[in-house]
């Protein structure tokens, strides 16, 4: 009996999986696991990508001279965010 041609470069062919099977039971886990992660990974950039535009604006409405701030200075420097991004805060 002739024996059979091995694939060259030692690669293997993929097998096709059954549909009910422990296999594909298990990559179907993997996959949706993989898609959950980089679901909260981009969540998570967006969140910090919002907190440092809010951290950027009131270091950018700052004053430079001073070194300390009030309960007042402070009150008034958040009056002075834009109306839409504290309702939007709100939400």
């Amino acid at each position: 009996m002739p024996k059979l041609l091995k694939s060259k470069g030692g690669k293997q062919e993929k097998k096709v999986i059954h549909p009910y099977s422990r296999k594909a039971a298990q990559l179907a886990r993997e996959a949706h696991k993989q898609e959950k992660k980089e679901k909260l990974k981009t969540e998570k950039a967006v969140r910090l990508n919002i907190i440092g535009e809010k951290l950027q604006w009131f270091q950018s409405h700052l004053d430079p001279s001073k070194t300390e701030y009030t309960k007042k200075d402070v009150g008034e420097l958040i009056e002075k965010w834009p109306k839409e991004d504290r309702n939007n805060q709100c939400k």
